[in-house]
C-alpha cells in the first residue's frame, strides 16, 4: 500500500514539474499559463516586417482567424531622412496571448512614397522563414485565401505522413503551402492524427 501511495505522489510531483517548465494542457486555458517572465525560456513571438500591414491583416486576421491583441502606432525619427516616421506594430494570437504570437510591423506606415525592395520568393532556402499553422477548417479558409491577389500557392493541399514523436504510427496531415503578401512561406495544414 505504501508503494502505491508513493507512486501516486511521485507521479503528481512529476506532472506538476512538467507543467511548470512552460507546458500547457491541450485546452489552452490561459488562466493556467503563468506570465512569460516566470519561465526559464519561452518562445513568444515571430515578427514579420511587412510592406502593407492591411494586406497582411486581410490574410492572418480576416481569413485565417487570428485575433489582434495589440495594435499601436509609434512615432520615431526616420533613420535616414529629416522627418518623423510612423511605425505600426500589430500582434495577433491563434490560441495564447503569451506564445505562438505573430507580430506584423510596417515601417513608414501610411507613407505612399516609400521605396520598397522587390519581394523575394526563394522557396525553401537558408534565411527564409516558414510559418506553420494547423486548422481544422482548412478547405474553407484556403478557398478564401486563394481569392486574395497577394497570395501565390506553392503546393496545393496533399496528404503527407510525418514520423511520429514516439516512434509509433506516422502522423498524417493535409499540407498546403503558399507565399503570403510579402513572400513569407506559410504552411497551412490540417492534422488528421493526434500528435
Amino acid at each position: 500500500m505504501k508503494t502505491v501511495i508513493l507512486f501516486i505522489v511521485t507521479s503528481i510531483v512529476l506532472l506538476g514539474s512538467y507543467t511548470c517548465i512552460g507546458q500547457t494542457d491541450d485546452t489552452h486555458d490561459e488562466k493556467k499559463i503563468t506570465q512569460p517572465k516566470d519561465f526559464p525560456l519561452i518562445f513568444r513571438r515571430t515578427t514579420l516586417i511587412v510592406r502593407d500591414i492591411e494586406k497582411s491583416l486581410a490574410l492572418y486576421k480576416d481569413i485565417m482567424g487570428m485575433k489582434i491583441i495589440y495594435d499601436n502606432k509609434l512615432t520615431r525619427p526616420h533613420p535616414k531622412e529629416d522627418r518623423d516616421q510612423i511605425v505600426r506594430l500589430v500582434f495577433l494570437k491563434a490560441t495564447s496571448n503569451f506564445n505562438g504570437v505573430l507580430g506584423l510591423i510596417e515601417y513608414d506606415y501610411d507613407n505612399t512614397n516609400k521605396t520598397l525592395k522587390p519581394i523575394r520568393k526563394e522557396g525553401f532556402t537558408a534565411q527564409n522563414t516558414i510559418l506553420l499553422f494547423n486548422s481544422n477548417d482548412q478547405d474553407a479558409r484556403l478557398k478564401e485565401i486563394k481569392k486574395l491577389p497577394t497570395i501565390e500557392m506553392i503546393k496545393e493541399p496533399r496528404l503527407v505522413k510525418y514520423p511520429s514523436y514516439n516512434g509509433g504510427d506516422p502522423i498524417k496531415a493535409k499540407v498546403a503551402i503558399f507565399y503570403d503578401p510579402d513572400g513569407y512561406i506559410v504552411e497551412f495544414n490540417k492534422l488528421l492524427d493526434n500528435l
